[in-house]
């Protein structure tokens, strides 16, 4: 589940395991959903794994378009 509050994206999400853990991560890979379609993006912000959660507060965005396409 993913809201978006003071400008940042919020999430929950489910884990298969127990412990703590806290990441700050400035280019973690996520999944997103745009319209139809889902899309890679970098994710910036803060991770707390927490006994079978993990919560997500910070930012993504779009890494440039076709950086090893060969022309």
């Amino acid at each position: 589940m993913t809201l978006q509050f003071m400008n940042m994206h919020w999430s929950v999400e489910l884990r298969y395991g127990f412990g703590f853990d806290i990441e700050s991560c400035s280019s973690r890979p996520v999944w997103v959903m745009q319209e139809e379609n889902i899309v890679a993006m970098s994710f910036d912000g803060i991770v707390l794994c927490l006994p079978f959660l993990i919560f997500t507060i910070g930012n993504v965005w779009e890494d440039i378009e076709d950086a090893g396409a060969d022309s």
